[in-house]
């Protein structure tokens, strides 16, 4: 028979396993103040039929979630009601957070969440404020389980082959990504990586090229009237020289070649 002490142990044991391994919903779960609730708390559906889910919970309003909506004991049903729950942040479609070096105030933009044109800047910058987490392809994986935490190294130059390979969706690579944000009439060429300056050495070395245009398109000088250029850059990390020795004047090269090796030198764009 179990000791009084063993069987009180064994249940703080269990409660202690509940508490580090559940997904608890709090009661200030999708709350935007102490008294008010954020918008992402009902922007999305129930999965149940909503009749269902107001047959277990009364809906949320503004200022009040039903006690049941966090209830423990209720929580895989909470979550398939969250529109009437006002839990719909704590779903998978919200649960992954924005991008942490975004360039757009995810908040101040949030209109544009259901914008088509706008489809692949907010996924990549702020699917945790439009309920996007979940859009990328069913393909797309997590290698290493702390991915969410390294997510500020997803646009670090130096750690990028990694993050590509191992935290694939954490990190957006896993559809295509653009690095131009705008608004409806401006267009801004902009660095996505934290770290351009420290590695404005690599915009020209052909292994990068590609990388660093993505990344880093501003510090590299890749930046055009309409956005980011692709075409117009040097692909030989030696054009500086070339140029000094007239490869851009000399007409032994033609200019496919000029435009080929150091379009940007030679100022070809």
């Amino acid at each position: 028979m179990m000791s009084r002490s063993s069987a009180a142990f064994l249940a703080f044991l269990i409660v202690f396993v509940s508490l580090e391994f559940s997904n608890a919903i709090s009661p200030s779960s999708c709350m935007q103040n102490p008294t008010v609730y954020s918008p992402n708390a009902t922007n999305c559906a129930d999965e149940r039929d909503s009749g269902a889910c107001r047959a277990i919970f009364s809906a949320s309003t503004a200022t009040a979630r039903d006690p049941k909506c966090i209830d423990p004991n209720l929580e895989e049903f909470a979550l398939e009601c969250a529109n009437t729950c006002g839990l719909c942040c704590e779903t998978a479609a919200y649960n992954c957070g924005d991008d942490p070096v975004s360039p757009i105030n995810c908040t101040a933009n949030v209109r544009y969440c259901r914008d088509a044109s706008w489809t692949t800047v907010m996924t990549q910058y702020c699917p945790g404020t439009c309920g996007l987490c979940t859009s990328a392809s069913a393909s797309c994986r997590d290698i290493n389980t702390g991915c969410l935490n390294m997510r500020p190294l997803c646009n670090d130059i130096n750690f990028n082959t990694y993050m590509r390979a191992n935290c694939q969706r954490t990190c957006y690579f896993c559809s295509t990504t653009t690095v131009t944000t705008a608004s409806p009439s401006t267009a801004t060429c902009l660095d996505v990586a934290t770290n351009c300056a420290a590695n404005v050495g690599l915009c020209n070395n052909s292994a990068y090229m590609t990388l660093m245009t993505t990344k880093c398109p501003r510090t590299c000088g890749r930046c055009t009237s309409t956005g980011v250029s692709t075409t117009c850059v040097n692909a030989n990390a030696n054009c500086a020289s070339w140029v000094a020795n007239g490869f851009c004047t000399n007409t032994f090269y033609s200019v496919a070649q000029r435009r080929q090796y150091c379009a940007r030198s030679c100022n070809l764009c």
